[in-house]
């Protein structure tokens, strides 16, 4: 609730960056606490190669898959890219290293995310990530040899 007091006069290019700072270290009821009850989270994917892919509804919902998923992942590096902001929607570009505790693995994960407010709070968040990259690092899938690989047409060559 304080947090909410403290936000409640910055703008929703700020309200982003506060929101991020408080995913990149795990703290997910600062991060709820901007977000509207209903709120709905959507992480584009195939569930089965990431668990945490799928739409989840309401802050019970959103605290679930953000705690699984600071449970599996440490976030070494955190980088926002570039905020945009038109009404009430906004674009958020961003970097980040994550160590996937079971294996040790780390990915350099890159998101962009399409955020919707409504009165100032967050109402929908839909994740694009390399979800291919993600289910390599956890396991989920596995890098094709060499020889099974597609070659590519030389350079130069029209295809039609």
């Amino acid at each position: 609730m304080v947090l909410q007091l403290v936000t409640d006069e910055l703008g929703l290019e700020q309200k982003l960056k506060v929101a991020y700072s408080a995913w990149a270290r795990g703290d997910t009821v600062a991060l709820v606490s901007q977000c509207g009850e209903d709120c709905e989270f959507t992480l584009v994917g195939n569930a089965v190669l990431n668990p945490h892919a799928g739409l989840r509804v309401g802050i019970a919902g959103l605290t679930e898959v953000l705690a699984h998923f600071h449970r599996m992942f440490e976030v070494r590096e955190f980088l926002i890219e570039k905020i945009v902001v038109k009404g009430e929607d906004a674009f958020v570009h961003w970097h980040s290293s994550l160590k996937f505790r079971p294996n040790g693995r780390v990915i350099d994960s890159e998101r962009c995310d399409l955020i919707r407010f409504r009165g100032g709070l967050i109402q929908s968040i839909k994740c694009f990530y390399d979800s291919a990259s993600m289910a390599i690092t956890t396991g989920r899938a596995q890098v094709a040899s060499a020889d099974a690989r597609i070659s590519l047409p030389p350079a130069g060559l029209k295809v039609s």
